[in-house]
């Protein structure tokens, strides 16, 4: 029994030592299947582990083509599982927009940014991200978006609604 034990604490030793040494691209591989449970959950653990290996695989490869898709489905899945570390999300679309501005994900990322201050009703910070996307990106597609968002935020859902039914 005791050398089972021995052998079983090796096994596992060498099971989270392996685990340790993987690139952010193995990483990531290993983990993208267990993100979305059967039940179609998201599991939140393996969300913030993804988060930290595509921002690890884009900082390793700061020059690959890739690296802006990285972070933002960093930032993707820190929308949908960070709702306690706002922060962290403000983080990983700042990242995109400052390494990679001319990206076509970069504005996406920008508004993302606008989009949770909003949801934290930091509605100062968040008009003035929604201007720095309308000078930054003024022929953006989404700028009308933008400029909707800029109007409108800060105001309660149910004025919006009255509104929208008066016009």
């Amino acid at each position: 029994m005791k050398r089972l034990l021995t052998i079983l604490s090796i096994l596992v030793v060498v099971f989270f030592a392996s685990c340790s040494n993987e690139t952010p691209s193995e990483k990531i591989a290993r983990l993208q299947p267990q993100m979305i449970g059967a039940d179609g959950s998201v599991n939140k653990e393996v969300g913030l582990e993804l988060i930290d290996a595509y921002i690890a695989y884009a900082k390793q490869n700061p020059q690959e083509e890739t690296s802006p898709d990285m972070i933002f489905k960093a930032l993707d899945i820190s929308v949908n599982v960070n709702a306690d570390n706002h922060q962290k999300t403000m983080e990983i679309a700042d990242m995109l927009v400052e390494k990679y501005p001319e990206h076509n994900l970069a504005p996406m990322a920008l508004f993302v940014k606008g989009f949770v201050y909003e949801s934290i009703n930091d509605v100062p910070n968040a008009k003035a991200t929604y201007r720095y996307f309308l000078e930054k990106y003024p022929d953006n597609p989404m700028a009308e978006d933008v400029k909707a968002s800029l109007k409108n935020a800060g105001i309660p859902l149910e004025e919006l609604v009255r509104q929208f039914e008066e016009e």
